[in-house]
């Protein structure tokens, strides 16, 4: 459902003269798809987006006169609210919508394919383990609690390791011992990243741990977590987590007298 509310009351149409909404797609070849039955409640417009074939990609939101002209809708909301994207989290979907502002004041709409995931809301690094809780993003959420499981698969080797999670009305919590990681450590290898999947039995399905529900975007150059140095097979592993450029969570171990970089 989108939702406008206008700066001034709009005046009463016709019903025939009710769709004054249109999606138009950005790039060099623009579409335009019509956004039909609108529903008017005081200064708020109503959209059912539901019943329109959105296709992926970035479309800006038009206001259609009567005479058939067109013109961007400008707003001053930047679009984002911690609240509502945590509740647009806890229903099943395979369609993400979300409302932007571009850079220059106008109205945008955002579509892309919604993939079952574990949303990240928090990271603690101690000296031996990282703790990790959040909620599942896209998926039904069983009341009470569930057995769960964190496998921690090496990027590119051959090393796994799984860890007791547990679920609790939707939300994980994981504590993700690192000894393990640290003994499995390839010196051969500059880095080795740990990717991170919480899977529960109940259907088997195995969610990627992320931070996608925010409005922060690049959380690779944007956010640092501290690291941890633990005795490996081979000498001293530093560990610590880090986001991919695709905002997923994941664990980085160097030798510790090696430069961490930034894994990938």
């Amino acid at each position: 459902m989108l939702r406008l509310r206008f700066r001034e009351i709009l005046p009463d149409r016709s019903e025939e003269d009710a769709a004054r909404l249109a999606l138009r797609s950005r790039g060099d070849q623009p579409k335009t798809v019509h956004v039909p039955g609108l529903r008017r409640e005081g200064d708020q417009i109503r959209a059912d987006l539901a019943t329109i074939p959105l296709p992926d990609g970035t479309w800006d939101v038009m206001w259609v006169s009567r005479d058939g002209r067109s013109e961007p809708v400008a707003t001053r909301d930047p679009g984002f609210s911690l609240a509502e994207r945590a509740a647009y989290l806890a229903e099943p979907r395979d369609r993400e919508l979300r409302v932007i502002r571009g850079p220059e004041g106008r109205l945008r709409l955002r579509s892309a394919p919604a993939r079952p995931y574990a949303e990240v809301e928090w990271v603690d690094v101690t000296d031996s383990h990282v703790a990790i809780s959040g909620v599942l993003a896209y998926v039904p959420r069983t009341p009470g609690r569930q057995e769960a499981r964190l496998v921690a698969r090496q990027r590119e080797l051959s090393g796994v390791l799984t860890v007791d999670a547990e679920v609790a009305d939707g939300a994980f919590s994981v504590r993700v011992p690192l000894a393990d990681m640290a003994a499995a450590h390839e010196s051969a290898r500059a880095h080795n990243e740990w990717d991170l999947w919480l899977t529960t039995p109940a259907d088997g399905r195995e969610l990627r741990l992320a931070s996608l529900a925010d409005d922060i975007v690049g959380k690779k150059k944007r956010i640092s977590f501290p690291s941890t140095v633990l005795a490996g097979a081979a000498g001293r592993v530093r560990i610590r987590p880090y986001y991919t450029v695709h905002d997923h969570l994941s664990l980085l171990a160097t030798e510790a007298g090696a430069k961490a970089g930034a894994g990938r």
